[in-house]
């Protein structure tokens, strides 16, 4: 069932509701992490599941679109992996070039590698120019959509802030589900305020450059960003 609810919509239609919110174009989706607290699971060494907080959990990686339901979502992986290593290792990695198809995108945070098709903030080193800051806070006011899904997702489901379950399939079936019920509920009109304490333990930039490819491919990302910000401000 899971594939036939939680799905990419229609490219044109996601991209005008999603540039109603600050005005970026071709955005068909936001990307993030989040971190799902687990005892450890059975017969894994507890080291390699713990996040930066030094306690055991898995990583879901989500996609949402405008209205905050999933549009992919993956997970079953160590929170002690970063999030552009997630990525790597998930299904949708080598499908969004495919879906989309040099013109659209999705936005993610600086954790992750910057692509024709992901789309990232410009690093803040102190020489930003007022064009650039002025395009990260259009660019945040629409990614934020991602961490606000999380933020939803685990008010609606409690069990999601430490899951007592022992078996790494039965962690991500879980999770998954909790994903499905939730665009149910969005789909249905079950709204819900979701309470700011929860912690979404997103992760600092940490991604390297390894060789000539990825070379390429990062600026290629560069160039589609700097025609937004020309774009959007002439």
């Amino acid at each position: 069932m899971a594939p036939k609810i939680i799905k990419f919509g229609d490219n044109e239609v996601s991209a005008n509701e999603f540039l109603q919110i600050a005005g970026i174009p071709n955005v068909i989706g936001c990307i993030d992490g989040t971190s799902i607290k687990v005892r450890t699971p059975a017969h894994k060494i507890k080291s390699t599941y713990v996040n930066r907080h030094d306690i055991p959990a898995i990583t879901l990686q989500g996609i949402c679109d405008v209205r905050k339901r999933f549009i992919d979502v993956f997970t079953g992986i160590p929170a002690k992996i970063h999030d552009a290593r997630v990525l790597k290792l998930s299904d949708i990695n080598d499908d969004l070039r495919r879906i989309c198809d040099r013109k659209f995108h999705i936005l993610g945070d600086a954790a992750y590698p910057i692509r024709e098709w992901l789309l990232i903030p410009y690093r803040d080193y102190g020489n930003l120019s007022d064009k650039q800051r002025q395009f990260n806070k259009q660019f945040c006011a629409t990614r934020v959509l991602i961490e606000n899904a999380f933020g939803l997702l685990k008010n609606r489901f409690r069990q999601l802030t430490e899951l007592d379950l022992h078996s790494v399939d039965k962690i991500s079936k879980f999770i998954i589900s909790c994903c499905v019920l939730h665009n149910f509920c969005i789909d249905n009109n079950d709204f819900f305020i979701f309470n700011d304490g929860i912690e979404l333990d997103n992760q600092e930039p940490n991604y390297e450059d390894r060789g000539e490819q990825e070379t390429l491919l990062r600026r290629l990302g560069e160039i589609k960003r700097d025609h937004l910000l020309n774009v959007l401000f002439p």
